[in-house]
């Protein structure tokens, strides 16, 4: 028996709301989440995952990247910018190079 879909009230989604805070704490805390966000923005995309792949192995200045991945040294800038930003590399400067490694805390969302 198939029924039509009725959208809900407007008390019915508050409830929904409500229970999606206590089921999913997170949604509590504004900066826990925008960070979660960033570090799922951070790992949704392929290009950004081949550079983690890469510093899965070792650490690696721009420069490799572009030859190793072909990809213009403008898009893999744009891409490292996300993965800082999500906090899945971090970067040091070394004399004139950008050295990237994989954040230590980023293994557990990698398997």
């Amino acid at each position: 028996m198939k029924t039509d879909w009725q959208p809900r009230t407007d008390g019915e989604m508050s409830e929904v709301i409500r229970q999606s805070l206590v089921v999913l704490p997170i949604l509590n805390d504004e900066d826990l989440l925008r960070n979660k966000a960033l570090l799922f923005k951070a790992l949704g995309d392929e290009t950004r995952l081949k550079i983690i792949g890469i510093l899965k192995i070792q650490e690696t200045c721009l420069c490799e990247l572009v030859s190793g991945l072909g990809i213009p040294a403008s898009t893999l800038t744009h891409h490292l910018q996300i993965l800082e930003r999500g906090g899945v590399i971090l970067s040091r400067k070394e004399k004139k190079f950008t050295i990237f490694s994989l954040a230590a805390n980023i293994e557990g969302y990698l398997e």
